[in-house]
């Protein structure tokens, strides 16, 4: 548990996805690795016609990179590697040929925004506050910039960057990274598989084809993120983003 774990079930056609970390739902290289493998195995199985993916408690959603990885790491290699894992989940996300939504239950941080926004349906709850702390800690949210574009828009985009600080979920749903807000955890993840189910329900070829419609445009992602994740393993070695981070795992 101290690395995480993720867990699938199928269900009425839909495959629920759960990830876990016992530092507030944090994503250590591990971790990604294997949410990716659990995506692509649910793309592949003709019995899964939607996913549902959440991760575990009723407070955060996802606190984004690790720390202790983030602040281990001492080559840029290392940190390029790193980086990637939030890149492979997006891609992941985008390949999969069946629609995915995502149900945020709590905080979400840096990566677990990413998360959020590569979606093709994303619900929240009130307490579904969102943060880009990355240039806070000397770095900044390059490897999932081109999903928050896609589903926001420049200009909320690049509030939520500009602005470290926390962003309510009226605010989320408001500039379109939520869909819909629910009053708590236990109504969206109700209304979360009742939609995941509705989904799985409609022709596989026409959800199929519907995705690749929606997601035009982005063939360019899996070099564009390669090169945003070797710009973010840079800067986290700078004298800059180790002592940022050295400071917010203390807070």
């Amino acid at each position: 548990m101290n690395q995480g774990t993720i867990t699938t079930e199928l269900r009425m056609g839909f495959a629920r996805i759960v990830f876990a970390h016992p530092s507030h739902n944090s994503m250590p290289s591990g971790l990604l690795a294997e949410l990716v493998r659990k995506i692509d195995e649910a793309a592949a199985d003709p019995a899964v016609r939607a996913v549902l993916l959440r991760s575990a408690g009723d407070e955060t959603f996802c606190a984004g990179a690790n720390l202790d990885e983030l602040l281990a790491i001492e080559d840029e290699a290392t940190g390029t590697d790193f980086f990637m894992g939030f890149a492979n989940v997006i891609l992941a996300m985008r390949r999969c040929p069946k629609p995915i939504v995502v149900a945020v239950q709590g905080k979400a941080i840096g990566g677990g925004v990413g998360i959020a926004a590569a979606a093709d349906y994303t619900l929240g709850c009130k307490g579904a506050q969102v943060r880009l702390s990355e240039l806070a800690i000397a770095i900044g949210p390059f490897v999932i910039l081109p999903a928050l574009i896609r589903k926001m828009g420049v200009s909320a985009a690049s509030e939520l960057c500009w602005d470290t600080q926390w962003h309510d979920s009226r605010w989320a749903r408001e500039h379109n990274l939520y869909q819909r807000v629910y009053a708590g955890p236990e109504e969206l993840f109700r209304e979360a598989r009742l939609l995941a189910k509705r989904l799985a329900e409609h022709s596989p070829a026409a959800t199929t084809r519907l995705k690749r419609s929606l997601w035009e445009g982005t063939d360019h992602w899996p070099e564009e993120l390669a090169r945003r994740a070797e710009i973010t393993g840079q800067l986290v070695l700078t004298p800059e983003a180790k002592g940022a981070l050295a400071k917010f795992k203390g807070k």
